[in-house]
């Protein structure tokens, strides 16, 4: 695949979970091309490490540090307004924050741990940012990048249990908060496409990344399995690069679609217009309290 170099000068990137995996590889991507990054990290050492290595390898000084929780709503307001004070635009957005779960746990505002940290923080989060992003948009396509996955086609949503009180597994919990992702890139344009903003989701591949530890003894053991299988981490990350950093007219489709390997496979039959709609709707509700 054709390599991205141009430069992202005087551009801003915001990429959650970049301490490490993909979101580590895409911020020094964007960091070499010398845009401005903001690092979103949960752990402060983790963090600061990532940070003093993206800012050596890629001799860029433009990149900082913000910590937040995604498993904390309130953590995630914050650092919105962090982010709101230290950029008055921003012209990419990476969710790309997220995990698994082995057992059912409730957050102290009472969320199902799954649901609030992979679907509703990146939510708020964009939220919360939308008047950079549009100022970005006044000028330039500003971009808004999903991480999805494949296992959006594991089960539709259940409306009337979000919190998967009934039946939980770690399997139906990452993947309906991946399904919540490929359908609110989706929402994001119906709703402000019009307003120069461009929203999509991927599915990086089966990579070698530490989620394969997050979700119990079955993703552990299916991580050391598949793990000859498994593909490296800056592969799995080129599709997330490209869709946040190429130019304009190499991702002309990316309006609202699904990629995977830079290419748009086939979505889960439930992925629908009016399942993104209710979505939309519910989680608006849900964040309001921390807007």
């Amino acid at each position: 695949m054709a390599q991205l170099n141009q430069d992202l000068l005087n551009k801003v990137f915001v990429v959650t979970g970049a301490n490490s995996g993909l979101g580590y590889q895409a911020a020094l991507n964007f960091a070499s091309r010398g845009a401005a990054v903001a690092l979103v990290c949960r752990d402060e050492t983790r963090g600061r490490n990532a940070l003093q290595a993206i800012k050596q390898a890629s001799s860029n000084d433009a990149v900082k540090l913000y910590l937040a929780d995604f498993s904390s709503l309130a953590s995630v307001s914050k650092v919105a307004q962090e982010l709101r004070a230290g950029y008055t635009k921003i012209d990419v957005l990476c969710n790309n924050a997220g995990g698994a779960n082995a057992s059912m746990v409730e957050t102290e505002e009472g969320f199902e741990t799954t649901f609030v940290a992979n679907h509703l923080a990146g939510f708020l989060l964009t939220m919360k940012l939308l008047p950079a992003i549009l100022k970005a948009g006044e000028t330039n396509k500003a971009r808004i990048v999903f991480t999805s996955s494949l296992g959006h086609k594991n089960s539709a949503i259940d409306f009337d249990d979000l919190n998967l009180k009934r039946g939980y597994s770690t399997l139906k919990a990452y993947g309906r908060s991946k399904l919540m992702n490929l359908l609110t890139a989706r929402e994001i344009q119906r709703r402000y496409g019009d307003k120069n903003i461009v929203a999509s989701s991927f599915h990086p591949g089966a990579v070698r990344t530490a989620i394969w530890s997050k979700g119990g003894i079955l993703s552990r053991v299916l991580g050391i399995v598949m793990y000859p299988f498994l593909v490296d981490v800056k592969k799995g990350a080129d599709t997330f690069i490209w869709l946040a950093s190429s130019n304009d007219e190499e991702c002309v489709n990316a309006n609202g679609n699904y990629f995977y390997d830079r290419r748009q496979p086939s979505i889960a039959p439930f992925a629908t217009d009016e399942a993104a709609k209710q979505l939309w709707q519910v989680s608006e509700e849900l964040v309001r309290p921390y807007c």
